[in-house]
C-alpha cells in the first residue's frame, strides 16, 4: 500500500513539475522573438491583435480544442473533462511566468540571446512534455485531439501529430488578416518541429538508461 501510494505521489509531482516546464518553455518562445512551438502559435497570434493575454489565448484555444474531442467522442470522458480544468491551470500558469514573473517583459537585442533563449524554449517544451507523458495522468488539449483523432481514423498518433503542426498555416492566415504580416512563426517554429520530437526521444533514452542502472 505505501508502495503505492509512494508510486503516485512521484507521479504526481512529475505531472506538475511537467506542466511548469512546458508553460515556462512557452513563456520562453514568446521571448524569444524567433518563432512559436506549433502548439502555442495561434494563441501567440490571437495575443497580439485582441486584448488578451498569452495565457488567456492558450486557454480559449484549449477549450475549444477539448470540445471537438467531445465532439468527436459524442460522450462524457473524465480524461477529457479533466483537460478543460487543465486549459485553465495551464494559462494561468503561463501568465504566470509571463506577467508575474515579468519574463515577457526581457529584452534580448542580440541574435544570440533570442537563439539562446529559443533553444532553451525548445528544450523546456521537449523536457514538459516528457515528464507528463511519462506521469500519464490527463493529456493536454492538443494532444488529447491528436489522441482522439488517431483513435477514430486508426491511424498513428505520429502521423496526426505531424498534420496537426500544420495548424501554424492558420497562424500564418490570422497574422497576415490582422496583423499585415506574419507573426509568431519564424526560425524557432521549425527549430521546434525538428527538435523537440527528437529531444522528447532523448529524453526516455536516458529514461531507459537510468532504469536500467538502478536495477542491476
Amino acid at each position: 500500500m505505501k508502495v503505492r501510494q509512494h508510486f503516485k505521489y512521484r507521479r504526481s509531482l512529475l505531472y506538475i513539475v511537467g506542466l511548469n516546464t512546458l508553460a515556462l518553455g512557452t513563456v520562453l518562445f514568446a521571448c524569444g522573438k524567433l518563432g512559436v512551438s506549433a502548439l502555442v502559435s495561434v494563441p501567440q497570434v490571437l495575443s497580439l491583435f485582441l486584448p488578451i493575454t498569452l495565457g488567456e489565448a492558450t486557454t480559449i484555444i484549449f477549450v475549444i480544442l477539448v470540445a471537438f474531442e467531445l465532439l468527436m467522442l459524442r460522450k462524457w470522458q473524465w480524461q477529457v473533462v479533466a483537460q478543460l480544468a487543465l486549459a485553465f491551470i495551464f494559462g494561468w500558469i503561463v501568465d504566470f511566468y509571463g506577467l508575474r514573473v515579468d519574463l515577457e517583459k526581457i529584452s534580448l537585442t542580440m541574435l544570440w540571446e533570442q537563439v539562446l533563449v529559443t533553444c532553451l524554449a525548445i528544450v523546456f517544451t521537449s523536457l514538459g512534455i516528457f515528464m507528463m507523458v511519462k506521469a500519464d495522468f490527463v493529456l493536454i488539449p492538443p494532444d488529447g485531439v491528436v489522441n482522439v483523432v488517431s483513435a477514430k481514423l486508426r491511424v498513428t498518433f505520429g502521423k496526426i501529430k505531424l498534420r496537426f503542426d500544420l495548424t501554424i498555416i492558420i497562424s500564418i492566415i490570422l497574422s497576415l488578416i490582422f496583423l499585415k504580416h506574419i507573426a509568431a512563426i519564424g526560425i524557432g517554429t521549425v527549430l521546434a518541429v525538428l527538435l523537440v520530437g527528437q529531444l522528447i526521444n532523448f529524453w526516455e533514452y536516458l529514461f531507459v538508461a537510468h532504469e536500467a542502472t538502478h536495477e542491476f
